[in-house]
C-alpha cells in the first residue's frame, strides 16, 4: 500500500521523516520539504525523535480530516440522523448516505488516506524500536511511547474497520482493512474482519501491557497526571478500546472483564484516574464556566487548536444553512423529558442553547480551561459496554452500572431504571445512552452498524450493509486489486 503525504510518497528505501523543532509548527510536521527531511536514523538516535513521532500523529488525528470534524460531530455524526438541517447543507448528500456524491466521496477518502498516513508514521517508530538502545530514554519512557504507538495503530485501524468493513454480526467472514504492521511500499493483503479484529487485539494487547507503566497507571496518585495524560493514547485508552474491540467482535465474555476491571479502577476510593463530573462544576456556576464537555470524564481527549473557528459554523446561527440544529421536540423524544420528566438530565440542561430561532449543540462552545477539548473516549462507555456484555448473564450488575450513569447526569434515585428489565429492554436503555451521552462525537452510527441494526431512527433509507460500509478510496481499490 502507498501511503502519501500531500504530493510526496515515502520511499520505501530512504526512509524520511520531517523533524518536530519549536520553530516548526506541528500542523506541518507532515509536510515533507526538502529543508525538513532527516534521515531517521539520525531521527530516532533520541528519545525526542519518538516523541515528535507521536506527537505528529496526534496533530494530524486532530485535523477536520479526522477527529477534528468529519469522525466526531462532521460525517460520522451526520450519518446517524441525530441532526437537524436545511435541504441545502453542505452535508445533504451524507445524510442520504449518498456515498458516490463526490463531496462526500472527498471527506470518506480523506479519512482514509489520513489515517493510514498516521499509521505509516508509527511504522516508522515502531521500526526503530527492534534496535533501539533503550538508554537513551528517560525515566519509563521507552516502554511508554512503544506502548503508544501501538495503541494508536490498533486504535486507528479498528476506526477504519468500523467504518470501512462489515461489521461482524453481519458477516465475519468478509474482508477486512489491509493491517500494516510494517512500513513498506508492497500490498498489504485483506484477511477476514475476525482476523483484522484479532490483529487489532493483539496489538492492544501488546500496548496495555508497555502502558502499565503509564503514570496514569502506575503511580500511588493517578488524579495527579489526568490532565497530563489525558492528550496521549494511555493506558485506559488502550483498555477501554480493548473492551471496545472484544464487544466489536462479539466476545461478550473478554468485553465484561475488561470492562470491570477498567471499572474496578475508577472506582477505587484513593485516587482514581478519572471521575464523574460533579454537580458544583455545572450548576450555579457562570454560564462561561459551566463544564459541559465533562472534562474529568475524558479518557482520551484531543486538542484542537481554535475550536470556536471550526464549530461555530455548524452551530450557530451564523452557519445559515450548514447549521446542525435540532428541534425542542427531537430533544424531548432523546431525553425523555416529557414522557418520563427527565429534563433535569444534565446533557440536556446545559447542552445545548438557542441561538436565534433554533436550538444547537453548546458542548463545544467552550470557555477558559474547558477550551478546544475534543472527546475522544469517555469515562462512561467502559460503563456501557459492560453493561451490554453482561445483558444476559447478569442482567442485575447491567441495571447498576447504568444507573450510576444516569445518577451522575443528574437523573435521581427516583427515577432509576427497574430491576426488573429483560435483556432486550436492557439494550434499548443502552441506545438511549448512546444517543444522548455522544450527541456530536460520532458515535451512534457506530452503535446501530455494530448491531446490524435494519433502520437508522431518523432516516428514509433502509440500513444495509451498504450503508454501513463506506466505500474504499478508488486508487486503494485498483492499486490494492481489491
Amino acid at each position: 500500500m502507498k501511503i502519501f503525504v500531500k504530493n510526496n510518497i515515502i520511499s520505501g528505501i530512504s526512509l524520511i521523516v520531517t523533524l518536530m523543532m519549536f520553530l516548526t509548527s506541528c500542523d506541518d510536521y507532515f509536510d515533507v520539504s526538502p529543508k525538513s527531511q532527516i534521515l531517521t536514523d539520525e531521527h530516532f538516535n533520541r528519545e525526542s525523535g519518538f516523541l515528535d513521532q507521536l506527537t505528529g500523529v496526534y496533530s494530524k488525528m486532530s485535523r477536520t480530516s479526522m477527529y477534528g470534524r468529519e469522525l466526531t460531530f462532521g460525517l460520522a455524526e451526520v450519518l446517524s440522523q441525530n441532526y437537524d438541517m436545511d435541504g441545502d447543507n453542505v452535508y445533504r448528500y451524507a445524510v442520504e448516505y449518498d456515498y458516490d456524491n463526490s463531496g462526500v466521496q472527498s471527506r470518506i477518502n480523506s479519512i482514509w488516506s489520513s489515517a493510514y498516513n498516521c499509521i505509516a508514521n508509527l511504522n516508522i517508530m515502531l521500526d526503530y524500536y527492534q534496535n533501539v538502545d533503550s538508554a537513551i530514554f528517560t525515566e519509563n519512557h521507552y516502554n511508554l511511547y512503544r506502548g503508544e504507538a501501538l495503541g494508536l495503530r490498533a486504535f486507528l485501524h479498528f476506526e477504519l474497520m468500523r467504518s470501512f468493513a462489515a461489521s461482524p454480526v453481519y458477516n465475519s467472514g468478509a474482508l477486512g482493512v489491509p493491517y500494516i504492521t510494517e512500513y513498506s511500499p508492497s500490498v498489504t493483503p485483506q484477511v477476514s474482519v475476525n482476523e483484522t479484529m484479532d490483529y487489532i487485539i493483539g496489538d492492544l494487547q501488546e500496548a496495555v501491557s508497555y502502558l502499565e507503566s503509564d503514570s496514569l497507571y502506575s503511580a500511588e496518585s493517578k488524579y495527579a497526571y489526568r490532565g497530563e495524560r489525558q492528550f496521549y493514547f494511555n493506558y485506559y485508552a488502550a483498555k477501554q478500546t480493548l473492551a471496545r474491540a472484544y464487544l466489536w467482535k462479539g466476545d461478550l465474555q473478554n468485553a465484561a472483564i475488561v470492562a470491570e476491571e477498567v471499572i474496578e479502577d475508577y472506582s477505587e476510593e484513593r485516587t482514581p484516574p478519572f471521575s464523574w463530573t460533579h454537580y458544583t462544576e455545572i450548576q450555579g456556576v457562570k454560564n462561561d464556566e459551566i463544564n459541559r464537555i465533562f472534562s474529568g470524564e475524558l479518557v482520551f481527549r484531543l486538542n484542537i487548536t481554535n475550536m470556536a473557528d471550526i464549530v461555530d459554523p455548524y452551530f450557530t446561527e451564523e452557519a445559515g444553512a450548514n447549521s446542525f440544529y435540532f428541534t425542542e421536540e427531537k430533544l424531548d423524544a432523546y431525553f425523555e423529558k416529557s414522557s418520563k420528566g427527565l429534563g433535569n438530565d444534565f446533557r440536556s440542561l446545559f447542552g445545548f442553547s438557542y441561538d436565534g430561532e433554533n436550538q444547537y449543540l453548546w458542548k463545544y462552545h467552550q470557555y477558559g480551561s474547558f477550551d478546544d477539548m475534543m472527546p475522544v473516549i469517555r469515562l462512561s462507555e467502559i460503563y456501557y459496554i459492560a453493561a451490554e456484555a453482561q445483558k444476559e448473564t447478569n442482567p442485575a450488575r447491567s441495571i447498576e452500572l447504568l444507573n450510576i450513569v444516569r445518577e451522575n447526569r443528574n437523573i435521581t434515585i427516583d427515577d432509576a431504571l427497574p430491576e426488573t428489565l429483560t435483556a432486550e429492554e436492557i439494550q434499548e436503555e443502552i441506545f438511549k445512552e448512546y444517543r444522548k451521552e455522544f450527541l456530536g462525537e460520532g458515535q451512534l452510527f457506530y452503535y446501530y452498524k455494530r448491531l446490524n441494526y435494519s433502520t437508522i431512527e431518523g432516516s428514509s433509507v433502509a440500513a444495509t450493509n451498504a450503508i454501513y460500509v463506506w466505500p474504499m478510496p478508488d486508487g486503494e481499490i485498483e492499486f490494492g486489486n481489491r
